[in-house]
């Protein structure tokens, strides 16, 4: 099943056919970064794959209103794609604010879930300390300007805003009550990050302390997920496999 389509809020991508996958990419990307990163080509293999672009960017809608980035609110559209799709469950992969948004998966619609797979993000914490105290926004743009021009380029002040509002719902992330939550789905989990993300450490420690399974990669927060590995691409389609036949 290969298709371009727009779901209520959100356009998506497929590839593939049989058990569902849904890859929720991060803050300035698109679906397209999991076609060209390898993920999608690797896992339409076996798995249905579907990669949209997460509101506010791509070809989805672009609201201003914060309240339509709020975890719940995304995590039911997302639950909605997979009802759409004619399935009641999904492998969910999520890298950066993907990760924040499957934590939402997990908390608000557990039972969608086949499998877990987070990326890149702090389960404990959210974004990490800026200069003056938690990251805002502006101190985010201005550094992924200088250091990923690649994925900054395509914001133009016109959809500035949309993304200015996600990440703004991003900040407000509730690590405490959320961490809990991944702690006690019984689901396959996996978590995955560079050694050179500024996430890595706490998130290698949450995990080794609550016994998942982490895998270590090479490269930054951006690296990882662009030009991953093809180790991890492998050990990635290797767990979602093993965990549909579990």
């Amino acid at each position: 099943m290969n298709s371009n389509k727009k779901n209520s809020f959100l356009y998506y991508r497929t590839k593939g056919n049989g058990p569902l996958v849904v890859m929720l990419h991060g803050l300035l990307m698109d679906g397209n970064a999991w076609l060209s990163n390898g993920f999608v080509d690797a896992l339409s293999q076996s798995f249905c794959v579907a990669y949209p672009d997460m509101l506010g960017h791509g070809m989805s809608d672009k609201p201003v209103e914060a309240i339509q980035y709020e975890q719940e609110r995304q995590a039911s559209n997302i639950n909605q794609l997979i009802n759409s799709l004619g399935y009641s469950q999904a492998h969910i992969i999520g890298y950066s604010s993907g990760a924040w948004l499957a934590a939402g998966l997990v908390k608000y619609y557990p039972n969608s879930l086949s499998s877990l797979v987070i990326g890149g993000w702090d389960v404990e914490n959210g974004l990490p300390e800026g200069p003056n105290g938690k990251l805002d926004f502006d101190t985010f743009f201005a550094y992924a300007k200088f250091t990923a021009p690649e994925l900054t380029d395509g914001i133009k002040p016109d959809t500035e805003s949309a993304v200015r509002a996600y990440f703004n719902a991003i900040s407000s992330y509730d690590g405490y009550y959320d961490s809990a939550q991944l702690t006690q789905i019984n689901i396959p989990k996996l978590y995955w990050a560079g050694l050179e993300d500024v996430y890595y450490r706490k998130l290698y420690s949450w995990s080794n302390a609550n016994k998942n399974t982490f895998i270590s990669v090479a490269g930054d927060h951006v690296s990882a997920i662009l030009k991953p590995e093809p180790a991890i691409i492998s050990k990635i389609c290797e767990f979602v496999t093993q965990a549909e036949v579990r």
